[in-house]
């Protein structure tokens, strides 16, 4: 029987790379939303 070995983890993210993370995030929420709201606009409906 082997050893138990924990679980191997990425190593742990600077704050740039969780910075920019968030920042592809927002940018990807935010293009979905214009997206959304265009296609109520053609339909006729209501944006919100």
């Amino acid at each position: 029987m082997t050893p138990w070995q924990p679980p191997k983890r990425e190593p742990k993210k600077t704050k740039a790379e969780l910075y920019e993370m968030l920042a592809e995030a927002v940018r990807n929420t935010q293009a979905e939303n214009k997206r959304l709201q265009r296609v109520k606009k053609d339909r006729g409906e209501k944006a919100a």
